[in-house]
């Protein structure tokens, strides 16, 4: 994936001026000199800040342009260094190459940063519209030395990932909650999921259909095969039909079922393959459903770019903003403006 970054630029002179003052609502304001301020950056060194006299109320205050603020470093050293741990980089690698540059900070600072981009990536107000088809997985972390679930929703057609929670149990309550604000937001019709069981009474709950992932099936069915015994023309039968799928193939296995009604791991076997068969060949009938859940096995890969250099995170809310800034950084869009997540 090639990734397309608009940076923040720093502006080592003023241009333009404020329109009101911070304190109050008034507008005329009056130059009261300028000052020399040192940023730490990969180009600049310093920076030239004016202040202003409001006229109304009398306080004076500093005027930052472009790229700076309060703080000693720019907006531009913020993001690349976020961007840099997020690419895999650890805080102490992230800190020695930027120190390369001239614009060393401390490993401390390189979290810092990316936290800030990540707290306020969720911030952001949930995307609105519709989503017709929503993919939905788990996934685990360790967090503080136990290990949670992850939820991790996105949209099935585009790739965009729509949240990632923490699930305190993988049971059908925990997962009515955690998907039923995205099914009424979102006006979601079809959810993929992969072949956990507990999917289904907590979808059909919410009034959306499902679509099973069809290579998760076909691999659990290939197990399941090997290590039934006997009946190998029926083998061969079953594996016909989750090929193929064909809209027939529940009857056929109920068929079957009666055959094999005094084998009951067979039994067992064919009912539970019958009782999801309309949820196997849901993208037949609908071809904006895809037939398998890469899309959100996809994010979940993004997030363990950053997760597999770690031992596990400390806090909570470290977790899911750096989760929150892998899943915005590696989404494929044309340009990431990191600008604007500063600005």
């Amino acid at each position: 994936m090639k990734l397309r970054l608009l940076v923040p630029t720093v502006q080592s002179l003023p241009q333009g001026r404020p329109s009101r003052c911070p304190h109050c609502p008034h507008r005329y304001l009056a130059r009261h000199g300028t000052s020399r301020k040192p940023v730490t950056d990969t180009k600049l060194t310093h920076v030239q800040v004016v202040r202003y006299r409001c006229c109304g109320c009398g306080k004076t205050f500093r005027h930052y342009h472009a790229g700076t603020s309060r703080a000693r470093q720019s907006q531009r050293l913020l993001v690349l260094a976020a961007v840099m741990y997020a690419c895999g980089l650890s805080c102490s690698a992230t800190a020695h190459i930027l120190q390369l540059q001239e614009a060393g900070i401390a490993p401390v600072t390189v979290w810092r940063d990316a936290q800030t981009l990540g707290q306020r990536l969720r911030q952001r107000p949930r995307r609105g519209g519709t989503v017709p088809v929503m993919g939905a997985d788990e996934t685990y972390v360790h967090l503080r030395g136990r290990t949670v679930c992850l939820g991790v929703v996105t949209d099935a057609q585009t790739g965009e990932t729509l949240g990632v929670e923490i699930l305190v149990e993988q049971d059908a309550a925990a997962f009515l909650g955690w998907l039923r604000g995205f099914v009424k937001d979102l006006g979601v019709q079809v959810v993929v999921t992969d072949d956990l069981s507990t999917y289904k009474p907590v979808l059909a709950r919410l009034g959306v259909q499902q679509q099973v992932c069809i290579a998760h099936v076909r691999k659990n069915i290939t197990k399941r095969l090997r290590d039934l015994p006997g009946q190998e023309a029926v083998k061969e039968a079953v594996r016909a039909f989750v090929r193929d799928v064909p809209p027939w193939g529940e009857r056929a296995l109920r068929e079957l079922t009666k055959t094999l009604r005094r084998n009951v791991p067979w039994r067992r076997f064919l009912s539970e393959l019958a009782e999801k068969w309309h949820s196997l060949r849901r993208f037949q009938e609908h071809p904006a459903v895809p037939r398998t859940n890469n899309v959100t096995e996809r994010a979940i890969g993004r997030g363990k770019v950053r997760y597999k250099t770690v031992r596990g995170f400390k806090s909570e809310e470290g977790m899911l903003n750096l989760f929150a800034l892998t899943q915005w950084l590696y989404t494929s869009q044309p340009l990431h403006d990191l600008q604007a997540l500063v600005g």
